[in-house]
């Protein structure tokens, strides 16, 4: 049992690895995401708020993650994020809160109008469903320009954080290969063990 749990444990830190350098490359990428290209994984997205127009919900360097929704459940008071046409920003992502829904197009497909918490008027450009990214689902707190910045080195990222983490779940992955195989000798031995019967 005790040799069980060991070997429990490892597999436990070598997942918690793996899935942490896959979520921090992940988490990388989307901040240094250029215009139109924001990547997903199993339809979330992690953005970062980059204005005061939904303060107080949300504060300039807020981290949210976005959840590809199908635009027909969307409903107003929900907050999208999208590719915004407003020419200031155009093509970059925008976080706000939807204020109205209607319908048109060849299919009477819904578009949005989306409004900044913080702002006096509701946006300009409608907001249609080829332009949303996802709902926002989740609020991860502020994160500093400092903390961005770190994150956005790539050279910092390597060598501090995923050159050890590589390091620790090579070394995990190995003390668990031979944990599994010094398990699997002595059950061999202790099967070899088994006094045969007499008659």
């Amino acid at each position: 049992m005790k040799k069980a749990k060991k070997i429990f444990s490892r597999i436990m830190v070598v997942l918690s690895a793996v899935i942490f350098i896959f979520g921090l490359v992940i988490f990388v990428s989307v901040l240094n995401a250029s215009a139109g290209e924001v990547p997903s994984v199993f339809g979330f997205s992690v953005l970062q708020v980059k204005t005061g127009s939904m303060i107080p919900e949300y504060e300039i360097g807020t981290v949210v993650i976005t959840k590809k929704t199908d635009v027909n459940e969307l409903k107003v008071g929900d907050v999208i994020s999208f590719y915004s046409m407003d020419q200031d920003i155009s093509g970059e992502v925008n976080t706000h809160r939807i204020v109205n829904i209607e319908y048109g197009g060849d299919d009477n497909a819904p578009y949005f109008t989306t409004k900044g918490d913080n702002n006096s008027e509701v946006d300009k450009h409608k907001v249609w469903p080829s332009q949303i990214v996802g709902k926002v689902v989740y609020n991860l707190g502020t994160v500093s320009g400092s903390v961005i910045g770190v994150f956005q080195n790539p050279n910092v990222i390597f060598f501090v954080i995923v050159l050890p983490l590589i390091f620790i779940t090579f070394g995990e992955a190995v003390n668990l290969v031979s944990l599994i195989a010094e398990s699997k000798f002595r059950k061999k031995e202790d099967d070899n063990d088994i006094p045969e019967e007499k008659n």
